[in-house]
């Protein structure tokens, strides 16, 4: 992203260099809180312009800037603040001129477990694949959840993304085309303790979160699985009973 190398919208959890809480005004306090959430200031002074232009302004724009972030200390809701924490850094990329990227996406039940073995039958699959638009520095996993598009919307579809992208499920498993994984550099080895745990890894297995797209990787091709393992899924309860929902 614009403001981290990784995922936007980026969290960087730095201290702010905001004025002294005696000489803030409502909308420094508002920065303040959205950059102590997690977010970069420049995406949390895009997020307070954003709300302001709505029509918002004094208290009623700082409660609506902690309401839109939910109970973030246990990351619990706050999607209406990460959606538009999203919208801003997209701006921001834009203006910055991150080019767009192209990807294409293999649905599940066009192919097995591992991708097409020859080329005659991964032309074939290719012929069924969907576009996704996006913009360099954004990773898989962004796109599905603040994409644009009709390819995004299918994506996110098909990608459960339940971690926000910090490594803590395999939800976003992708498998790559053995054309581009070169590309895309070497799985660490937090990433691969995680794929370990994804529904049918491959060689060619990455976290949806870890793909930063660039114009390196234009046109790349994603077989996205028939299904997904979420350890998250599988804690129990005390009457036994998990949420459990296999593959």
């Amino acid at each position: 992203a614009a403001d981290r190398p990784s995922t936007p919208p980026c969290r960087s959890f730095a201290r702010s260099s905001a004025p002294a809480p005696s000489a803030q005004t409502p909308v420094d306090k508002a920065v303040t809180f959205v950059v102590s959430v997690g977010y970069s200031h420049d995406v949390a002074v895009g997020v307070v312009n954003a709300l302001k232009e709505s029509g918002l302004s004094g208290g009623a724009l700082l409660s609506t800037v902690r309401t839109l972030a939910g109970a973030y200390e246990i990351d619990a809701g706050g999607e209406g603040l990460e959606a538009l924490a999203a919208s801003v850094e997209a701006d921001l990329m834009r203006k910055k001129g991150h080019k767009p990227v192209t990807f294409r996406c293999v649905p599940p039940g066009l192919w097995g477990d591992e991708p097409p073995a020859d080329e005659a039958s991964r032309e074939a699959v290719l012929e069924r694949a969907f576009t996704v638009e996006a913009l360099e520095g954004m990773s898989i996993t962004d796109v599905a959840k603040h994409g644009e598009g009709p390819g995004a919307e299918l994506l996110a579809e098909y990608l459960e993304c339940s971690c926000a992208g910090i490594m803590a499920c395999s939800t976003c498993h992708v498998v790559i085309d053995d054309q581009y994984m070169g590309r895309l550099g070497e799985v660490d080895e937090d990433e691969q303790d995680m794929i370990d745990l994804a529904y049918a890894p491959s060689d060619s297995s990455r976290l949806g979160c870890q793909v930063i797209l660039s114009p390196d990787v234009e046109g790349l091709v994603v077989y996205l699985p028939r299904g997904f393992n979420n350890i998250m899924d599988n804690i129990p309860f005390e009457d036994g009973a998990s949420l459990g929902r296999g593959a």
